[in-house]
């Protein structure tokens, strides 16, 4: 796991400002550094440190900063080429079958020198081409140099577990692992996407497009590849190389409820084996939710007895968001070595201007805040690997929208007995929030969204009105089919915003986060299986619950009140930081007045009855907003 960095340059010169788009990195990667420079006949030097060398001049320049997790020795450092200097590569993520891809490269003839996954890449790539990316089960963004072709090739693995982002500038193209790299660049405009600000403001939406906060900074697309031509960097186009399964062929499969289950656990305990090859310590997150429980219970079954796993559990003081009592049970029936933080009021505002560089653009929640504390105490414990639960609920149909959407399916296909079933199930087992509708408003119909209470329309500045209004990020839906609304969360909506918020929080304390869930082939099964065998009797993630029978505990599988790793936000803003909310609204430093009128948005603050709720977050995102447009210096 590392940080990585590169410039393209269309004339040959020299490209020191790759020192500082890596050193800004050095987070990602506290284990080593190194950089590469492209001469104008394609051959490449590599170069340990630019402490006291001259920079040759170059058309590319790459950088990394190594987080050393496979063969830990000098022999894993980057950027790596081969042999005949061919290849170079700059890599950051994990291939996780690369004992597997190792032993058929060496069966066609392939020599290896190092332990490390970064040589198989490197290898598969000059085997195998632009093809390989295919093969490979992991996370990934990286850069290829291919000297025969003069090409640059960028990729990014399937669901942008790893980050990579690209602007252009003075002809030039620059790319990074993290977008602080790219504002080191000298007179980089820092504007305002007003685009994304109104999806951000009205909807609580981020990482839904390639575009980002910043106007000129977007996101490499996940599943994607692109060659660039070392003469002409403005030329990136990419292709995919992988995408969900085909509409036609979604909810096809006949498998029995019997034979799902068996294959949804050889997927699933492939998925963790796989995520716990490691040369250092490897812990887990652990909420009182499912998908964590599942990880550890599964990861515990094959430990050696004298071994214990590392665990890493947000809790309150508060009994209403303290989930002690169900990840307690995992805890003791798995013989842990359980950590446990404790997410405060005073401490998140100390912490909040770091959390907002760290992050690099806005978040709608406070709820990330105890992720970044859970990072902290895995860095402080000298864990520096974490299997964490991020994608199964949009995997497993976890969420309590996908109970509404089997329902409506089961209407819509004439399949009357689970509709009656379903209803009936839901009517005598609740499911505290399911009808919660402020937190879903942007998956209702158009005419149900403008009926509904916009705590912010109100307030909209003149000038911020046409992108105000003209902002549905969520289109209107034209099937209540699960599994496309499950690739509409996977691919846009939920498990992007996730991943950055994981990816930033763990690699600022420089912990390698792997998440089993996002195994590109149980991702693969689950989107095929028909919605009957993934919600039934509106019991969400119900092939999990079924399939884990015996090594979760009982009351871990039934519970219908998730939480997750959470913040009492709510009581913050209206107890003990009300004042400090209202505050920065009201001040004459706030920094979007051409966008919403702070004044009257901390008068939300005293927001009562059913919409409370709705008004806070809203508040919440304002609040964030101008925090990051005063921190990072932004033209609004």
């Amino acid at each position: 796991m590392c940080g990585i960095a590169g410039i393209l340059s269309p004339l040959s010169t020299s490209l020191g400002e790759i020192a500082q788009m890596t050193k800004v990195q050095s987070h990602r990667g506290p284990d080593g550094e190194g950089y590469a420079f492209v001469d104008a006949r394609g051959d490449c030097q590599l170069l340990p440190t630019l402490s006291s060398v001259p920079l040759p001049p170059a058309h590319i320049a790459l950088g990394h900063r190594r987080l050393a997790v496979l063969d830990t020795s000098k022999a894993g450092l980057q950027p790596m080429s081969t042999s005949d200097g061919a290849y170079t590569i700059c890599y950051n993520g994990e291939v996780y079958n690369y004992l597997e891809l190792k032993a058929e490269l060496e069966a066609a003839g392939s020599r290896f020198h190092t332990g490390t996954d970064t040589e198989v890449v490197l290898e598969a790539f000059r085997r195998w081409g632009t093809s390989c990316f295919s093969r490979f089960n992991g996370m990934w963004a990286l850069a290829i140099w291919d000297r025969q072709r003069r090409q640059l090739v960028l990729s990014r693995d399937r669901f942008g577990i790893k980050p990579l982002y690209l602007t252009q500038h003075s002809d030039r193209l620059y790319f990074a692992s993290e977008i602080k790299s790219l504002l080191t660049i000298k007179d980089l405009p820092r504007k305002l996407n007003r685009r994304r600000a109104a999806d951000f403001l009205r909807w609580g939406v981020v990482d839904h497009t390639n575009e980002t906060f910043f106007n000129g900074i977007t996101s490499f697309p996940p599943g994607h590849f692109s060659m660039i031509s070392m003469d002409a960097p403005h030329k990136v186009e990419t292709e995919p190389f992988w995408c969900p399964p085909a509409t036609g062929k979604l909810g096809s499969s006949l498998l029995s409820k019997t034979d799902a289950e068996i294959q949804f656990r050889t997927l699933f305990d492939s998925a963790v084996a796989l995520r716990q090859r490691s040369d250092v310590p490897v812990g887990a997150c652990l909420s009182g939710g499912l998908d964590s429980s599942a990880i550890v219970c599964t990861v515990a079954q094959h430990l050696p007895n004298s071994h214990q796993l590392a665990t890493f559990t947000s809790a309150s003081t508060d009994p209403v968001f303290d989930e002690r009592a169900w990840s307690n049970l995992i805890v003791e029936q798995c013989n842990t070595n359980a950590h446990t933080i404790f997410p405060e009021s005073d401490a998140f505002m100390g912490d909040l201007d770091q959390l907002i560089k760290t992050q690099e653009q806005p978040f709608p929640s406070a709820s990330i805040y105890a992720q970044y504390l859970l990072m902290r105490a895995a860095r402080r414990a000298q864990i520096p690997v974490l299997l964490d639960g991020q994608g199964a609920d949009e995997v497993l149909c976890g969420y309590r929208k996908y109970t509404a959407y089997a329902l409506l399916e089961s209407a819509q296909n004439n399949r009357w007995m689970d509709l009656l079933a379903g209803l009936a199930w839901w009517t005598v087992q609740g499911d505290r929030g399911l009808m919660r509708l402020s937190e879903g408003i942007r998956y209702l119909p158009r005419f149900v969204q403008k009926g509904s209470a916009d705590p912010l329309t109100s307030l909209v500045a003149s000038e911020f009105l046409n992108d105000w209004s003209e902002s549905n990020p969520v289109s209107e839906m034209s099937t209540y089919r699960s599994s496309e609304r499950q690739i509409d969360d996977l691919l846009k909506f939920s498990v992007p915003p996730l991943l950055r918020y994981e990816d930033r929080n763990s690699m600022a304390w420089s912990i390698e986060s792997r998440v089993p869930f996002l195994d590109y082939r149980l991702v693969e099964f689950m989107l095929e299986l028909p919605t009957e065998l993934k919600v039934a009797r509106s019991r969400t993630k119900s092939l999990m619950r079924s399939t884990l029978r015996g090594r979760v505990p009982d009351p871990v599988l039934d519970r219908r009140d998730k939480m997750g790793f959470v913040t009492p936000q709510r009581t913050w803003m209206t107890g003990p930081l009300k004042q400090h909310f209202a505050h920065q609204l009201q001040s004459s430093n706030f920094s979007i007045s051409s966008l919403i009128d702070g004044k009257r948005t901390a008068e939300l603050l005293d927001a009562k009855g059913y919409w409370a709720g709705a008004a806070l977050s809203a508040v919440f995102r304002v609040f964030i907003l101008d925090k990051w447009a005063q921190i990072h210096n932004v033209d609004v």
